[in-house]
């Protein structure tokens, strides 16, 4: 059997707004994110502590990228600074993120921080279900073909590691899965989560670098869901940022294939702008949104981006 999967409501299923109910004083809950070490503001303000992460994280990107134009908000907290650096630098400068070391350290079990067992990036399945199934449905089978109630959209899972919400994914009904992660206890701990789905024909995990999907066909995939990958990515190296990009737009399906991205720590700017191209129509651009029955964006921890790939081919 696998491991009992995060049920709603338990404290290690993800949610960053604040509750409100009409006979109680709202009660926030602390996100789970890659950052969970920076002050937590407690508002009765639900919009609050997304534009405060993403305030903390901006300093943080103005210590690691000097070229950035320095203002109010990037200038005057020194001290938040040096704690951010000191927290995710090495003593060579260089970001943890980028260290496959510390992934297998932290999916081992051995960063006190945060869970090595599971960990939602940003949110869990629940916050981000509304928007998924409304940018990637399952669509019916024709009549005629009964082999299949619904056509299953090939889904790639852009470093999974231990977050259980491709799992919910996958008993969802989008069993046409690849996921990937760069550190070999990351694919480990994958497979742990999805237990015996691995052992149907369906589901592949595999041990891949985002920057060089090389085992993945060219135009092979109907949609990716990227939750922080693509973040700790441009914090270690934005070259390597664009080329991670590159090949998801390789791989993607063109006339209709769609990027997922949840990111709290790319700039926007340079978050769109990789995905400026004739290959790519966005979808949300990371402001506030709604899916069909009032879910707000602003339950996902993090800003929700989306793009939908055009007809052109890819060209290399």
């Amino acid at each position: 059997e696998p491991p009992p999967l995060i049920q709603p409501n338990d404290s290690c299923k993800t949610s960053c707004h604040t509750h409100h109910t009409a006979n109680s004083a709202p009660a926030t809950t602390q996100s789970v994110n890659a950052y969970s070490f920076l002050p937590h503001h407690n508002s009765s303000s639900s919009i609050m502590a997304p534009l405060l992460h993403r305030f903390l994280v901006t300093s943080f990107l103005s210590v690691s990228s000097p070229t950035r134009p320095e203002t109010a908000t990037t200038t005057h907290h020194s001290r938040l600074q040096t704690n951010i650096k000191n927290k995710l630098l090495t003593d060579d400068g260089e970001c943890i993120f980028g260290k496959k070391e510390y992934w297998d350290s932290m999916y081992e079990g051995k960063v006190s921080d945060r869970s090595g067992d599971r960990y939602s990036w940003y949110c869990g399945w629940d916050e981000m279900a509304p928007f998924w199934k409304e940018l990637v449905p399952l669509m019916p089978r024709p009549e005629n073909d009964e082999e299949e109630q619904h056509v299953i959209p090939h889904v790639l899972i852009a470093g999974m590691g231990n977050d259980p919400t491709p799992v919910y994914l996958f008993d969802e009904g989008y069993t046409n899965m690849t996921a990937f992660d760069y550190s070999r206890a990351g694919v480990e701990r994958a497979k742990e989560l999805f237990g015996p789905r691995c052992s149907v024909d369906g589901v592949t995990v595999l041990e891949a670098d985002a920057c060089d999907l090389h085992a993945i066909e060219t135009a092979s995939v109907d949609a990716t869901l990227d939750k922080g990958t693509l973040d700790a990515i441009f914090i270690t190296d934005t070259s390597n940022f664009r080329k991670a990009v590159r090949e998801l737009t390789r791989v993607t399906r063109p006339e209709g294939g769609i990027v997922v991205c949840i990111s709290n720590v790319v700039y926007e700017s340079d978050l769109l702008q990789a995905f400026e191209s004739d290959m790519w129509e966005n979808i949300h651009d990371g402001s506030l949104a709604f899916a069909p029955d009032g879910e707000a964006t602003i339950d996902l921890g993090a800003d929700l981006y989306s793009w939908r790939r055009t007809g052109k081919a890819w060209t290399g």
